[in-house]
């Protein structure tokens, strides 16, 4: 799939996209954070009880968010390193 081949696109787009996804890691990061800590305060609190109000839907949430964190993660290391490619290349000229 040619969209996937960021070594062609333009390298403000590719800046444009390492930027965004380095955003979405930070905000799915804190919001992993905060509702981990609110279930295990939950679970911690009514034990039993708690298990039987959802905690177990909020654990496949954490997972979900966790994949999402994982791969913007990734796609912006992917974007780092065709700039540093890029720049590498550039400066040898």
């Amino acid at each position: 799939m040619t969209i996937l081949k960021i070594n062609r696109w333009p390298s403000i787009l590719v800046f444009l996209l390492a930027g965004c996804t380095a955003t979405t890691f930070a905000f799915v990061s804190i919001n992993l954070f905060s509702q981990s800590m609110a279930s295990l305060e939950f679970l911690s609190k009514f034990g039993g009880e708690a298990v039987r109000h959802g905690v177990l839907w909020q654990l496949i949430e954490l997972v979900i968010w966790g994949l999402l964190s994982l791969s913007c993660w990734v796609l912006f290391k992917i974007c780092e390193h065709e700039l540093v490619d890029r720049y590498t290349v550039w400066a040898t000229k």
